[in-house]
């Protein structure tokens, strides 16, 4: 038997084995995937508004940062702590709110929650936090 024979012979069967074990490709009516992960409790905190901001001190005359709970469950602060950004908060907003922050000597750790979404599962999850850095003098 020459070589291209050999490859289409074994090509079929691989092909004859996926089908008879239910690993084919799927039907028109099966996804491999789901069109949404599945919903979690984070969804609402994947759609709600920013919670960081700024307002003016009238009392104190300075522009101070201004934080409201996130739309987290009580797991996700438990772990990250209650300083939580929601999803929804671009990075410049997050840099502006650092940096009214630290002009007035306050804290300016923030955590935003990085989700993972299995799309085999259908379930997403948190996998930790993450933050945008400006970079200065650095070589590229």
């Amino acid at each position: 038997m020459n070589r291209s024979a050999t490859l289409v012979t074994a090509a079929a069967v691989v092909v004859l084995a996926a089908t008879l074990s239910g690993c084919g490709a799927p039907g028109a009516r099966e996804s491999v995937a789901p069109t949404t992960p599945a919903s979690y409790p984070q969804q609402a905190f994947r759609t709600a508004p920013c919670n960081l901001g700024e307002y003016w001190d009238s009392s104190a005359k300075v522009k101070r940062a201004n934080f409201t709970a996130p739309t987290v469950d009580n797991d996700e602060l438990a772990l990250y702590g209650p300083m939580i950004a929601n999803d929804r908060c671009s990075d410049a907003e997050i840099l502006k709110w650092q940096e009214l922050r630290r002009e007035l000597g306050e804290s300016d750790e923030i955590c935003r929650i990085v989700w993972y979404d299995d799309y085999f599962s259908g379930v997403t999850y948190d996998i930790g936090c993450a933050l945008p850095v400006v970079v200065t003098n650095a070589s590229r």
